[in-house]
């Protein structure tokens, strides 16, 4: 095998080899680039789609609005409190205000405000209306709880309607006090009240009579406990007197038994009695303060600016719907591509060859134009680019047999007509960026060649589908147009892939040869366009038993190389189809196609590794159908000349 020949530079060899080593930082910042580079398109849609929904969103919220309320607290201290305060004034300050905070927030004031308003049968406030974000995951929720199975709840008996009418109210005044803000200006006095509604009338008029309903709990509490002060008075002052009254006659009563004998004793007993009428009056005097003030409420705050209805609406603000669309959006987008560069397996770069496989790298060939798309763009119309024909003389030592056969070219230089069919293989090369391509791998092929033998050239794939027929084609067609007198050959007996691509089912190929039916000079058809000459498979009397003729295929080839400079053979499946080997011992080449991102790198490093003879046989790896365009994203420059234009050249 003439392995003396290495990759050489061309379209997508040495020129797109390993840049230099750079340091771990600054290789794992590229990648991120190029990563992201990649995936610009998935993250734009995911954005994209965000901004759609932050949109919708928007677009479904209702208006709500927000009233606000100012309330000033003003704390009234007693005596003892005023001179812990005086000492503690922060301390004292922060704690009464804490509890004024609770006490606006209790169930009793909300539930003041329901019973004021009315709320409890209110539709506007029990079932206000909701975007379809928020119905959706209401509904989400309670078909799971559906799921979810729960035992069943005795039957329910008679319901008292005062019951029922409490326990609603309780209900309203929870919800309330659920929805209802109080924020502290600062360390002052100042308390706002917040209530968010989509009536705006509604939200002020809540916020109002949540300042009423506090302020009138304030004064509610302070008559209360001056009641119970002024009861409590009242039953000590009674008390008190009784006192008084008796140690008045506990001492009348000793001055009468003793006289004069023991005036230490009565004057003690005179004393306690007076001490007892003094405290009487001054609890009557404070007795009679409470009462005066229990006559008139003391409030324990007031109002300083009332709610008016809002006129504009505080949400939905389409920015923010618009921000948190596009980040759910990004975050989507990152998922998908993150999950997209997960599961990257194929093939891409000259480096993902090389670090992979260890195998030289020979080029990319881009995958076919669409046809339709370059005649809509006015493109298919295009004049095939070809090579000058270098046409060199025939082999003296051995002139292939079939020039002498009727019906082909004969050392005259007749030629036959062409009865393959279309040949379409020729047309594909009407595209300059692919025709360069291929013959930047022929190139690679051709150098230092020695012109004195021919040379076998094998390609194949490890799988079906990776373009390897293609290839091949295209390969014979470049060479013939450079003027190699060259054969293209099916050597997929099995499928005859190659044949039928080239109009030439059907036809008497290899297999009538091989079973003696028809000789070889009769069954190979010259490609006057291109001047090749193609070997197809044949039909055979034992097309089934095409496995066995493996071993005598290949002895073909080799006598044919000594007649043409090239032999192109195309190869079954090399993965699936081990009675290729017997081919690949006899040639000197092996071009193996795999498709660009789409062949898995684990498994085409596990075939080579477990089949040292088939690695030993690569020439060198071309990546086929790649996007040629799309090498920017993973670090590899544009090849000159494939960045087409999708318009018509003027």
């Amino acid at each position: 095998m003439n392995r003396d020949l290495g990759p050489r530079r061309g379209f997508g060899a040495d020129f797109y080899g390993e840049a230099p080593a750079r340091p771990g930082s600054e290789e794992a910042l590229a990648e991120l680039l190029l990563a992201l580079r990649r995936q610009a398109w998935t993250l734009g849609l995911g954005a994209a789609f965000g901004l759609l929904l932050g949109v919708l969103h928007y677009a479904t919220t209702p208006r709500t609005f927000v009233a606000a309320a100012t309330l000033l607290i003003e704390e009234k201290q007693t005596d003892l409190e005023q001179e812990l305060a005086a000492i503690l004034p922060a301390s004292r300050s922060d704690t009464s205000m804490r509890n004024e905070m609770q006490v606006l927030r209790s169930l009793e004031v909300a539930t003041d405000v329901v019973q004021t308003l009315d709320l409890q049968n209110n539709p506007d406030f029990l079932s206000p209306p909701s975007s379809v974000l928020s119905t959706f995951i209401r509904d989400a929720k309670s078909a799971v709880r559906s799921l979810i199975p729960t035992p069943e709840a005795p039957a329910p008996g008679p319901v008292d309607e005062a019951v029922a009418a409490r326990e609603r109210l309780l209900q309203t005044a929870q919800s309330l006090r659920n929805r209802t803000s109080f924020h502290r200006v600062d360390r002052s006095f100042v308390v706002e009240i917040w209530f968010t509604s989509h009536d705006r009338s509604l939200a002020a008029d809540i916020v109002n009579a949540y300042a009423d309903a506090y302020i009138a709990d304030g004064i509610t509490a302070n008559l209360a406990a001056s009641e119970r002060t002024a009861d409590w008075m009242e039953a000590r002052l009674e008390e008190l007197r009784r006192d008084a009254l008796v140690a008045a006659e506990e001492a009348e009563r000793f001055r009468l038994a003793v006289g004069a004998a023991d005036q230490q004793g009565l004057r003690d007993l005179e004393q306690r009695a007076e001490a007892l009428n003094d405290l009487v009056l001054r609890f009557q005097s404070r007795y009679r303060e409470l009462t005066l003030e229990s006559t008139y409420p003391v409030s324990a705050g007031r109002v300083l600016s009332r709610a008016v209805p809002p006129r504009d609406a505080a949400a939905p603000r389409a920015w923010q719907y618009l921000a948190a669309g596009l980040l759910v959006g990004l975050m989507m987008g990152t998922a998908a591509a993150v999950l997209r560069e997960a599961r990257e397996k194929g093939f891409r770069t000259s480096g993902d060859v090389t670090r992979t496989l260890g195998l030289p790298f020979v080029g990319y060939v881009p995958r076919p134009r669409n046809r339709i798309l370059a005649a809509i763009v006015g493109r298919g119309a295009r004049s095939r680019s070809t090579v000058a024909a270098r046409k060199r003389p025939a082999r003296g030592a051995l002139p292939p047999r079939h020039l002498a056969e009727p019906g082909h070219e004969d050392a005259s230089g007749k030629t036959s007509p062409d009865t393959a069919g279309n040949w379409t293989f020729a047309r594909d090369l009407d595209d300059p960026v692919r025709a360069r391509a291929i013959r930047s791998v022929f190139a690679n092929l051709d150098a230092d060649h020695d012109d004195r033998t021919g040379r076998l050239v094998a390609v194949g794939a490890l799988g079906a589908g990776e373009g390897a027929t293609h290839l091949a084609a295209h390969l014979g067609v470049v060479a013939a147009q450079a003027g190699r007198r060259c054969l293209l050959a099916d050597g997929d007996l099995a499928t005859g892939a190659l044949s039928r691509k080239a109009g030439l089912a059907g036809a008497p190929g290899i297999l009538d040869v091989l079973d003696g039916t028809a000789d070889l000079g009769a069954v190979l058809a010259r490609r006057p366009a291109s001047d090749l000459d193609v070997l197809p498979v044949g039909a055979g009397q034992e097309r089934d038993a095409w496995f066995s003729y493996m071993a005598e295929l290949g002895e073909m080839f080799v006598d044919l190389r000594e007649s043409y400079d090239y032999v192109f053979v195309d190869l079954p499946p090399l993965a699936e189809t081990p009675e290729a080997k017997s081919i690949l011992r006899r040639t000197d080449a092996l071009l193996l196609a795999t498709a660009w991102g789409r062949t898995p790198r684990k498994l085409t490093r596990t075939c080579l590794e477990n089949d040292p003879d088939l690695r030993q046989s690569v020439f060198g790896v071309v990546l086929t159908r790649a996007h040629l365009r799309r090498l920017p994203r993973y670090g590899v420059p544009v090849p000159h000349g494939a960045r087409r234009r999708w318009w018509p050249a003027l």
